[in-house]
């Protein structure tokens, strides 16, 4: 797979057609990394064409159901899926909390129902105790973001500087978070026009894509207002399967 990001999912809570749960596909070389993971997340991987084995790493944000309770769905078809089983190991990273909840969501799976021998993967779960995490090698920073207990994850490739939010309030850390970035994907959902427009310019990012929608967003509006306010970069208005590459060389 190709160096990219790509917006699996850029809706919420909320039951909607053409916007699964907030969640990001990020591919940097050889290492797949899904961000966040709750509803039709594992429908957009198979639609994506992204088969089992190909991820092997999850990362959450919190534990919030929009943003984990597909894992069970997904889960449950890598044990028993007769066109798609998974034979390799998934490990999955999250805050404090993530074991006791990761033990409930494989016994919903259907991992109970397996001898431990018999199961042909293993899911590995790790806690995040600091800001920083290491996946095959790559460095992430894992940055807690009000509201309370929720992480955005931001990382450096080839020369950019990536960043996501998962859910986020208005805050300076935030400001922080995606101070300079070349990509950011925030939550836009719980911010109203005005955060959002003051986000963007007290950033400098150069993009920033508005996701975890609640209500749509005019995007030639909403540039109108940010340029007002000094912001030189460009606020996209994220949709499901939107996708971006990934280094500066591109």
């Amino acid at each position: 797979m190709a160096s990219r990001l790509v917006l699996l999912g850029t809706g919420t809570c909320q039951l909607q057609r053409d916007r699964m749960a907030s969640s990001a596909l990020v591919v940097l070389g050889g290492l797949a990394v899904v961000y966040d993971f709750g509803r039709g997340v594992a429908t957009r991987l198979a639609e994506l064409g992204v088969s089992q084995d190909e991820v092997e790493h999850v990362v959450l944000s919190h534990f919030h159901p929009d943003h984990f309770s597909d894992l069970i769905p997904y889960l449950h078809g890598g044990l028993y899926s007769q066109i798609d089983p998974r034979t390799t190991d998934l490990h999955v990273y999250g805050p404090q909390g993530l074991e006791d909840l990761g033990e409930k969501l494989l016994e919903l799976a259907g991992f109970a129902e397996l001898e431990e021998e018999t199961r042909p993967f293993a899911v590995h779960l790790h806690e995040i105790v600091d800001d920083q995490l290491t996946i095959d090698g790559r460095d992430f920073g894992y940055c807690d973001l009000p509201p309370a207990g929720n992480h955005g994850l931001r990382f450096d490739f080839e020369g950019g500087t990536y960043a996501l939010t998962g859910d986020s309030h208005f805050h300076q850390k935030e400001i922080e978070f995606l101070h300079g970035v070349d990509l950011g994907v925030l939550d836009a959902g719980h911010l109203d026009k005005e955060e959002i427009v003051e986000l963007a310019a007290a950033s400098e990012a150069e993009r920033l894509v508005c996701s975890h929608l609640y209500q749509e967003l005019d995007e030639v509006e909403i540039n109108a207002w940010a340029r007002e306010a000094g912001f030189e970069g460009r606020l996209l208005v994220g949709y499901d399967f939107m996708t971006f590459r990934l280094g500066k060389e591109i």
